[in-house]
């Protein structure tokens, strides 16, 4: 009951200006007089209008169709009709069924005002003919009344058309600002971003993706302190953030922090704010939120890289670095001690070479993580690049402390290591440097790695603790290797040759080409001390390139110049470097075609270790070596045996046996049965068979005796350069003692 009284109130409302036209007309119509009903009449016409109006809105709702609102139209047109003519102030008040028209519009739209000012000029017309045949009253005579109904019937038209032109924009005005609202809400229900209207610091706005951000439903952050949805640490931050936007209205700007999601969660964001609180329409700072978790952590995954080795997950040279400069200073401030050991691997490089990277690499991880086994949690384990490790000891009690560890890691890294189906084994060279008064922390980093060089150089599989007398030897390599790179361009390098003869008869059949070096300061330097910093640098490559086309043309020359030396060959030592590094075959193909040198007149000598590592890729070159028509001899056989097994494998046309072998068997240290079964080995293979470092005649007689083929060694000449090898060729095919007279002048 309750509810009608309120629609009837309402509707009342509504049509209030109807109402008020309709009492204007009995007001005049009373007091003009011209009307032939009598007051209560009229109150009633009255009456029955308004209900008749009411009533047809309460029967032909706002959303009535077209036929709905025609009858409600005729219905509120006939009634409001019928109070005008009956009154007698049709003609004069006819402009007043806008009032009808204008309720009807605002009411239903503009699609119902034509309707009815069709249906108010009907009734203009029925009226207008009840006061011609004298039905209707009329203030006036029935011309002028016909003139003024014409004069409100053109004004209703006019006014009517123009209203319904109003609605009709404001109807279009309404639904584009009703899509443009839906189409802001669909974003704000859809958009990764959160939108808050903080005003008094409270929440007063939420759009519907917090729920799918935050997990808070509709509404239910309204009200709430925004900073206590930023996390403790984040909210100094973020108010002084605020305090600085307060003093700029209009401005907007950028700030993170985590805020609380509803289920207890920090979600990271990124916020921009923007002051609005001048603005009348929004009076607040207007938050637009982004989870930026993924971003986070992406950054922390960079910054780990950053400072992390991708391959091992173990601390990088930066890292390092950094931790040992702290080291330093508090060691410097507080005192205390630590080390840092620098850990090398030996031979990586071949098990990279031979079995692939994803062995090496496979090596490499299960390294890393032997070392962090063999270490405490509070020292730092570091790969420094390619198969060098750092560990740094930040609490080294005692020389002998950092000794233990370089024991168990020497340990540890020589366990066999299965790497991708693969066992692989090696070992490792290990310098100690421990804390100095003043030391930097690049020092050292720098005397660890001076340390662990000089235990390679020492054997490797150990450790050596840094003496400050090594950095004076390791400046000395470093610039004996510096002097040796320019050696070749400064045409200091130079090649002797040593004789190798037929032991029947000491014919000389060729020679072993032998690099030496004359220092412009340092003189003759030993081979056995520049040829290894050669191999280590990487400075063999081009060496011995140099010493093969050298070699080459040297013997071509002698060739053609000297007489008896048409049948001489030359033999040149390859190293495992030159095998790996570099085009072998096409630097001997080249250097041949140079010289203009038959193929069988080289030799390529390369020692027994080599050819045991990377046996089929070392098949596969010396296949294609001997494909050209050369040589190949196994240097120092008899060092080692792993080869024996192998050795029918190889494409091998000469074994040297090595000098400390042909002089131990002379000397009774050896028995000279097995130097027999290297020389019958040799002779069942069909290889020629050269004994090395013979210098005295007993060594001779032994291997005549023993059936070797052919000798080098001081008994027969030291090596020689290539100006005095002209007097050793021309007495080749004479007698002994005339040879012996020639090694005396080569001596």
């Amino acid at each position: 009951m309750g509810a009608t009284t309120d629609g009837i109130r309402r509707r009342l409302r509504v049509h209030a200006p109807e109402f008020v036209g309709a009492a204007l007309v009995v007001a005049v119509a009373s007091a003009s007089g011209a009307t032939r009903l009598s007051l209560p009449a009229l109150l009633v016409l009255l009456a029955g209008a308004v209900l008749v109006s009411v009533s047809a809105y309460a029967f032909w709702g706002r959303d009535a169709g077209m036929r709905g609102v025609h009858a409600r139209g005729a219905l509120q047109v006939s009634a409001f009709a019928l109070l005008l003519y009956a009154s007698g102030t049709g003609p004069t008040l006819a402009a007043l069924l806008l009032l009808p028209v204008a309720d009807t519009v605002r009411y239903s739209g503009a699609r119902a005002g034509t309707v009815v000012l069709a249906w108010a000029s009907l009734a203009i017309a029925v009226g207008q003919a009840a006061v011609a045949v004298g039905l209707a009253p009329t203030l006036l005579p029935a011309d002028v009344a016909h003139g003024l109904a014409a004069l409100g019937l053109l004004t209703t038209w006019l006014i009517g058309l123009r209203i319904v032109r109003l609605s009709r924009a404001g109807e279009e005005a309404h639904e584009r600002l009703v899509e443009e609202e839906a189409r802001v809400r669909a974003l704000l229900a859809t958009a990764s971003d959160v939108t808050l209207v903080i005003s008094d610091a409270a929440v007063v706005y939420q759009s519907p993706s917090a729920e799918r951000l935050f997990g808070y439903g509709p509404g239910e952050l309204l009200g709430r302190r925004y900073l206590d949805l930023v996390h403790p640490d984040d909210r100094a931050t973020t108010v002084d953030f605020v305090r600085d936007l307060l003093a700029h209205p209009g401005r907007s700007g950028l700030v993170e922090c985590r805020l609380l999601a509803a289920d207890g969660s920090w979600v990271p964001v990124e916020s921009n704010c923007r002051n609005l609180l001048d603005d009348p329409q929004v009076r607040g700072f207007v938050v637009n939120s982004r989870d930026v978790s993924e971003r986070k952590d992406l950054e922390r995954q960079l910054e780990h890289r950053t400072i992390h080795d991708p391959l091992t997950g173990l601390a990088n040279r930066a890292l390092l670095l950094d931790r040992l400069d702290h080291t330093v200073a508090r060691a410097n401030r507080l005192g205390g001690s630590f080390a840092v050991l620098f850990v090398d691997l030996d031979g990586f490089k071949t098990i990279n070479d031979v079995r692939g990277h994803v062995v090496g690499d496979a090596v490499l991880r299960t390294v890393a993580y032997r070392l962090l086994d063999v270490v405490r949690a509070a020292d730092t384990v570091a790969r420094m690049g390619g198969d060098e490790f750092a560990v740094l000891l930040e609490h080294d009690d005692s020389p002998v402390d950092a000794a233990k560890v370089a024991q168990r890691i020497l340990a540890a890294v020589a366990r066999p290591i299965d790497a991708d189906g693969r066992r692989v084994q090696l070992t490792a060279s290990i310098g100690i440097a421990h804390a100095e008064d003043g030391v930097q922390p690049a020092e050292v980093l720098r005397n660890a790695d001076i340390a662990m060089h000089l235990a390679k150089e020492s054997g490797r599989d150990r450790f050596e603790v840094f003496e400050t007398s090594m950095h004076v030897r390791v400046v000395e390599r470093l610039e004996l290797e510096a002097d040796l790179a320019a050696a070749v361009e400064r045409d200091e390098l130079a090649i002797h040759y040593q004789p190798i003869v037929a032991l029947s008869d000491q014919r000389i059949c060729g020679f072993e080409a032998l690099l030496r070096w004359t220092h412009p300061r340092r003189g003759p330097v030993p081979p056995n001390r520049f040829i290894p910093l050669a191999e280590q640098s990487g400075l063999i490559v081009p060496i011995g390139r140099f010493v093969l086309r050298e070699a080459c043309r040297q013997l071509a020359d002698w060739r053609r110049s000297l007489p008896g030396a048409a049948d001489l060959t030359v033999s040149v030592n390859v190293s495992m470097r030159q095998l790996t590094d570099s085009d072998l075959v096409a630097d001997v193909r080249e250097a041949l075609t140079d010289a203009g040198l038959a193929a069988e007149a080289l030799t390529l000598e390369l020692t027994e270790s080599a050819l045991v590592t990377d046996t089929e890729s070392t098949i596969a070159t010396l296949t294609q070596l001997k494909g050209l028509g050369i040589r190949i001899a196994v240097d120092d056989f008899g060092t080692g045996y792993s080869s024996l097994a192998y050795l029918h494998r190889f494409p091998v046309d000469v074994l040297k046996i090595d000098r400390s072998f042909v002089n131990s068997v002379a000397s009774g240290r050896q028995s000279p049965a097995l130097a027999r079964a290297i020389v019958d080995l040799g002779r069942s293979l069909d290889l020629l068979t050269v004994a090395e470092g013979i210098e005295h005649d007993a060594e001779l007689t032994q291997f005549r005796q023993l059936d070797c083929t052919h000798g080098q060694g001081f008994l027969f000449s030291r090596p020689v350069t290539a100006d005095a090898v002209a007097g050793l060729v021309g007495t080749a095919g004479t007698e002994p003692a005339v040879l012996a007279d020639a090694r005396g002048v080569a001596r």
